[in-house]
């Protein structure tokens, strides 16, 4: 079956990339990269994002080479890429927020076509993929101000079918835990919207970006892709990650204006604030 952004068709045996317009600001128009692979043979359609959070280079960049090594030849069904869905935030290096509207775009979703630009481009995402997908990840790596370390997010829902798959996919990566959180106008909206599973993977910081990270997010989506029959193989699978653990993130805070400087990296036991 042929998928179609816009007026562009995408047939069976495909692999196209392109940009889809998601809106417009007073000096330009704002346009959404896509890579679509259409599988030689039927089967279920996976979206991924990235860039939801403008910073989040190392999520970025595991998109974007899942978007290169991904072929139509041996794949089940139609993977959705959208490597940054905040182009203004990415364009401007601008920290978390749309720098148009100065809205964080993980709060806005499903959006609106008669919103502010943050509120539009979530809509155009749910429009022209999300809305197509049989499950979603949006990839997260840590913005400005974050180091995050291998962690994924599942929505709260009462449906224990759509909580088992969430919690199928997030085992598809190398995670240590795996935190359930309220939607609140996040990607993981589409549970709602759509009835689908959702997940967010988290890892990674601006900078340095490390291949470590990169791995996580690009092999989990592969892993995913097995999950849901996509692609040849089996799975890697994490087994016991504890759901909720207490205390499992450390939020520093200094008592004035200054510099911290950390002496241990993420997934190190003790780290000393300046």
């Amino acid at each position: 079956m042929s998928f179609k952004v816009g007026d562009r068709k995408i047939g069976p045996g495909e692999k196209a990339k392109g940009f889809v317009k998601a809106g417009e600001a007073s000096t330009h128009d704002v346009m959404m990269p896509y890579v679509i692979v259409n599988g030689s043979e039927p089967g279920p359609t996976l979206c991924v994002l990235g860039g939801v959070h403008p910073l989040e280079y190392v999520s970025i960049e595991g998109v974007l080479r899942v978007a290169k090594e991904v072929e139509p030849e041996g794949l089940r069904g139609t993977l959705i890429l959208v490597p940054v869905v905040n182009t203004d935030g990415f364009n401007a290096r601008a920290a978390f927020n749309n720098p148009v509207d100065y809205v964080n775009q993980n709060r806005v979703f499903p959006g609106s076509p008669d919103g502010s630009l943050s509120r539009r481009v979530a809509s155009c995402l749910y429009e022209n993929f999300v809305s197509k997908a049989d499950a979603l990840i949006d990839s997260h790596g840590g913005d400005l101000t974050e180091d995050i370390y291998k962690f994924v997010i599942i929505g709260n829902t009462d449906d224990e079918g759509l909580k088992k798959k969430m919690m199928d996919m997030a085992s598809c990566y190398d995670t240590l835990y795996i935190q359930t959180s309220e939607i609140k106008g996040s990607s993981g909206e589409a549970l709602r919207e759509y009835g689908i599973p959702c997940i967010t993977p988290e890892s990674g910081t601006p900078y340095p970006v490390r291949e470590e990270e990169v791995a996580f997010h690009r092999d989990g989506i592969v892993n995913v892709m097995k999950y849901m029959g996509m692609q040849a193989g089996d799975r890697e699978r994490t087994i016991g990650a504890p759901v909720n653990p207490e205390k499992p993130r450390f939020h520093p805070r200094g008592g004035g204006r200054g510099t911290q400087r950390v002496a241990a990296s993420p997934g190190e036991r003790e780290s000393h604030v300046l």
